[in-house]
């Protein structure tokens, strides 16, 4: 009799199961949000089976936290190479704006069940979210360290800063999640990068900055 791993399949076939898992739960908690979700649900919405759900996964929570994980993951990884390949505080910033509006208007369900979803879903996951909020705020907060150090904008409190900046950018990504306004989102990334620099009193022009 065929055991449960080779009833799955080879690693590929594995691998792509629980990528559709995954993305079917993402689809069932922005629809249903995480406390009116169960796994029948995503179960139903996979096309799997319970039993293939559960090989993968011990519970809905830990399916909500693998989703949840994977996508900050790909987002710290885009994050890294765009401004790897920036120079100058601007272009730093513009990069770090650019990939994380982006990245939430290209999967809107992701973005609703970090940004809405996430918060509510209770004390136990509070941890985990803070510790990834926790890494952007020291990328933004490198920036303006060197920054401060390099004479372009005066002395503060630059962990302030960027959790203002983070909080700055999660209220447009919610108002858009809610609203739909701006249509399409990354209208904001010019005037949203104005306001951030200028929130920390950086006035030199772009070809000063670069």
């Amino acid at each position: 009799m065929a055991t449960a791993i080779e009833r799955l399949g080879r690693p590929t076939q594995r691998e792509e199961t629980r990528r559709k898992i995954l993305a079917s739960a993402a689809q069932v908690f922005a629809e249903k949000g995480f406390y009116r979700s169960v796994v029948d649900d995503i179960v139903k919405a996979s096309g799997t089976s319970k039993g293939a759900v559960y090989f993968y996964f011990d519970s809905k929570e830990q399916i909500f936290m693998s989703l949840v994980e994977d996508y900050a993951a790909t987002v710290a990884q885009e994050l890294q190479i765009a401004v790897h390949r920036s120079r100058g505080l601007i272009a730093e910033v513009e990069a770090t704006v650019a990939t994380l509006i982006r990245n939430f208007q290209a999967h809107r369900t992701l973005a609703r069940i970090v940004l809405v979803d996430w918060p509510a879903a209770g004390a136990e996951f509070q941890g985990k979210r803070i510790a990834l909020k926790t890494m952007l705020v020291e990328v933004l907060r490198g920036y303006l360290d060197r920054a401060v150090q390099d004479g372009k904008i005066p002395a503060q409190d630059t962990e302030m800063a960027a959790h203002a900046w983070i909080g700055a950018i999660g209220e447009i990504v919610a108002r858009w999640l809610n609203t739909g306004k701006p249509n399409p989102l990354d209208e904001v990334l010019a005037p949203l990068t104005r306001l951030l620099l200028s929130s920390v009193g950086f006035v030199a022009s772009p070809a000063a900055a670069r």
